[in-house]
């Protein structure tokens, strides 16, 4: 099962992400857009628990239909749970 991990220390981020292949840098590209999109969204909107959890809802419905994509195609599962910072 793949992990979304903070790594404090970016010379062994920037060793991680040269070790990549490129489909790997490409997804890790599109996933760190995708942050840096919602975080601005709240910024520029307020980070309310009804916003947050409004965003959470719809980013869930796209990861259900993604991995029912992958699983139709016979890709591996990347991830088992949602990877959520400690609640449900």
């Amino acid at each position: 099962m793949a992990d979304i991990e903070l790594l404090a220390d970016a010379s062994a981020f920037e060793a991680e992400i040269r070790a990549m292949p490129n489909g790997q840098l490409q997804a890790q590209m599109l996933v760190q857009q995708g942050s840096i999109h919602a975080i601005s969204f709240l910024l520029a909107h307020g980070c309310t628990e009804e916003i947050a959890q409004d965003m959470l809802v719809d980013l869930r419905l796209n990861a259900g239909a993604l991995r029912d994509e992958a699983k139709r195609r016979g890709m591996p599962e990347l991830f088992e749970v949602d990877q959520t910072a400690g609640f449900h």
